[in-house]
């Protein structure tokens, strides 16, 4: 396996890749922009119909709650012919401030249509990305020979609603955090009803007490200490 120079991937890859920059190659990779379509994992509590993409117009910017997921978008097309490979990955530039790819790393031979990248923010501030902001990277190797079980299922062209209709709220930060406040107001609020009815029984109690006594201790007492002969 070799992979493809910055030379070959001028040669080729304005057939494999639209819309096609030359000024996106770069150190033997071709760089790829975000395109108009993020999705932000939800809360455990948001109804599926508010579980929406956003939409961005040219070079409008979106930020990633840390703690959270999302599915971020090509703007290119990509091609992989039957004897090549790709590798994806994320700039540094977003890596270094925590942002994690947790989808696959690589593209299989025969696939053609967009890109689409599961990411987890891992840094400790919201991120903000762009359309057209050139956040991922892509390199070409060649296989020893046409792969004879290439992608035949059609590529992606959109984000699709499945990836949103997924339960991806399990492992967010922000919806354990949820659940550790929930959990906490619950055990505040029962331990505010214990106090109350605990307050209120020892009230009752000591309401009974006095007359208790008057009519069954006092009396017994005041037997004893007749009974008693002082010498």
């Amino acid at each position: 396996m070799s992979f493809w120079s910055s030379q070959t991937l001028s040669s080729r890859l304005p057939s494999l890749i639209e819309p096609f920059n030359e000024d996106q190659i770069q150190s033997a990779s071709y760089e790829l922009c975000l395109g108009e379509e993020v999705y932000i994992s939800a809360l455990p509590d948001t109804p599926l119909k508010e579980r929406k993409k956003i939409i961005l117009s040219d070079k409008e910017t979106v930020p990633i709650p840390p703690g959270q997921f999302a599915f971020l978008i090509t703007s290119e097309k990509v091609k992989v012919p039957n004897n090549a490979l790709a590798f994806i990955s994320i700039k540094f530039k977003f890596k270094s401030k925590g942002l994690i790819n947790v989808s696959g790393l690589h593209v299989d031979p025969g696939y053609s249509g967009k890109l689409i990248f599961a990411v987890y923010n891992a840094g400790p501030l919201h991120l903000h990305i762009g359309r057209g902001e050139k956040v991922f990277s892509i390199w070409y190797a060649d296989l020893d020979k046409d792969d004879d079980k290439p992608r035949k299922k059609l590529g992606y062209d959109l984000i699709p609603t499945d990836l949103m209709n997924s339960p991806d709220s399990v492992a967010s930060l922000p919806s354990l955090v949820k659940r550790l406040d929930d959990l906490e107001k619950k055990v505040e609020n029962y331990s505010i009803k214990q106090t109350l009815v605990l307050t209120i029984t020892i009230g009752v109690l000591l309401a009974f007490a006095k007359p208790i006594v008057d009519i069954f201790i006092q009396p017994l007492l005041n037997m004893i200490k007749s009974s008693l002969v002082i010498y």
